[in-house]
């Protein structure tokens, strides 16, 4: 199948949001995008504060920023901050998932840069080619407006999918695949519940099901030889949808797509449901050829 041409949108410059920024530089991201196929180019906005909304061209009449590209040892640096935090080990489950499984997929706890003692949100680690190289971070708090908040640290850019490097350790002839780090957590404890042992291969999309294609190159590229099943569990929307018939595109009968339980959008829905054993046997149950 052959590649698409895509736009490209590079990060250029956090800014002050112009309705809500409390600190200043922090919460208005700007891009660059460019169309390859038509050669233009355009700047667009968008507030990872309160607001949580597209903020449109922030520049007008001014003159854009050159995108300055952090070095590798400046990312290295940001990547190490994070792993010398504490392991993510909440007292009780969190999104219904029990601690010891955030411990086992090597979460960390981030605290506010702002005091340094309030907790502030989880970093999932994300790799490259088994080497570490960056952490999506997820604050704990919503925006004003309800949207969750997260940003890299590090590097996440054309990385493996979340847990690859994990999943290598357990895989035999079957790949399971989420849509988010959260529901890759929550799938692994699901299996496990209905039959237990040391984990399960399962990973996460980079960039939900828009990244699938993306996903599948770097999957293929590493252990496509050793995979029978390519089994989907992913978001029960149309952005879901798209990814199953994208994924039975390229890997054709090799993909298997598993229903969540009624009322559950996805596996960690089913886990806060209380409906994690009946996800772990639809995941576990599918018919083997």
């Amino acid at each position: 199948m052959g590649r698409r041409n895509k736009n490209k949108s590079v990060c250029l410059e956090k800014i002050s949001c112009p309705d809500c920024e409390i600190q200043p530089n922090t919460h208005l991201q700007t891009y660059n995008n460019i169309d390859p196929s038509l050669g233009i180019e355009w700047f667009t906005s968008f507030c990872h504060g309160p607001c949580w909304e597209a903020k449109g061209d922030p520049y007008g009449e001014k003159v854009a920023p050159k995108k300055k590209f952090k070095t590798k040892e400046q990312l290295k640096e940001e990547t190490d901050d994070v792993k010398s935090c504490k392991l993510f080990a909440p007292i009780e489950p969190y999104r219904g998932i029990p601690p010891k499984y955030y411990l086992s997929w090597g979460c960390r706890l981030l605290l506010s840069e702002f005091d340094g003692k309030t907790p502030h949100g989880i970093a999932f680690p994300y790799s490259d080619y088994g080497k570490l190289c960056g952490w999506k971070a997820r604050a704990f708090k919503l925006a004003r407006n309800g949207k969750k908040i997260m940003y890299a640290i590090g590097r996440t850019a054309n990385a493996d999918p979340f847990g690859l490097e994990r999943a290598m350790r357990f895989l035999t002839d079957t790949l399971w695949i989420t849509e988010g780090e959260f529901d890759s957590i929550a799938l692994d404890y699901c299996m496990r519940l209905v039959k237990p042992c040391n984990g399960y291969p399962v990973v996460s999309l980079t960039a939900g099901g828009g990244s699938i294609e993306k996903n599948l190159d770097y999957i293929e590229s590493r252990i496509k030889r050793k995979i029978k099943y390519l089994v989907l569990v992913l978001d029960d929307d149309e952005v879901g949808k798209l990814a199953e018939e994208t994924a039975r595109e390229l890997w054709g009968d090799m993909v298997i797509i598993i229903p969540k339980p009624k009322g559950s959008n996805d596996t960690n829905d089913a886990v806060k449901n209380n409906q994690a054993v009946e996800m772990g046997k639809l995941a576990l149950n599918f018919t083997r050829t």
